[in-house]
């Protein structure tokens, strides 16, 4: 199971843990463009952190791109599975500050 599919079933496990709130933020903010505050990673434990990483590293490496909002509701609706369709080419353009 790669990173993301595994931060994403730890949510649906335990979604009032605060382990779950760091990840849907690092997920929210990896999908939407949003901040995240680096800080929170100091709550985590050691596993925790690395699956952070690895989901950093696999974002960074990777070049496909899920559609963009498709990590949150996955995240939020356990029902919903993420799937190879769902996923488009190519990297995310930087929106311009008109």
């Amino acid at each position: 199971m790669d990173a993301l599919h595994e931060a994403i079933k730890k949510i649906h496990d335990q979604p009032e843990h605060p382990t779950s709130g760091i990840l849907c933020d690092l997920i929210r903010a990896l999908d939407s463009g949003v901040h995240f505050d680096l800080s929170k990673l100091y709550h985590l434990n050691y596993s925790d952190f690395s699956l952070v990483m690895n989901i950093l590293k696999q974002w960074r490496l990777d070049s496909f791109r899920y559609e963009r909002g498709a990590l949150m509701r996955a995240a939020g609706d356990a029902s919903l599975k993420l799937e190879v369709n769902g996923m488009r080419y190519g990297r995310w353009g930087i929106p311009s500050r008109a």
